[in-house]
C-alpha cells in the first residue's frame, strides 16, 4: 500500500468518505495528503458543505438531474452561511 497520493486519488477518496464507502487506510492516506495540499483540503470542505445540504433535496429530483429555482435558491443560502 502506497501512502502518498495523487490530488485525483484524493479527491475520489474524500467523495467515497462522504458516504461512507472510504476504508479505514484510504481515510488514513486522505487525511495525510490533505495536511499537505491546500487545494485537496480546500475540495474536502467544499464537499462536506454539499453534502450537508443535500438531504433537504427532493431525491426525485437529483435522479432526474434538475433542481427547481426554489431548491437551488436554498441550497444556495446555506452554502453561504455554512462558508461564512
Amino acid at each position: 500500500m502506497k501512502v502518498k497520493l495523487s490530488c485525483d486519488e484524493a479527491t475520489a477518496i474524500c467523495s467515497k468518505n462522504q458516504y461512507g464507502e472510504a476504508s479505514i487506510a484510504d481515510k488514513f492516506r486522505m487525511v495525510f495528503h490533505v495536511l499537505f495540499c491546500a487545494v485537496c483540503r480546500l475540495y474536502s470542505k467544499q464537499n462536506t458543505i454539499i453534502t450537508k445540504c443535500m438531504p433537504s433535496v427532493n431525491k426525485d429530483v437529483v435522479v432526474k438531474k434538475a433542481l427547481k429555482i426554489e431548491e437551488k435558491e436554498e441550497m444556495e443560502i446555506k452554502i453561504k452561511e455554512m462558508v461564512e
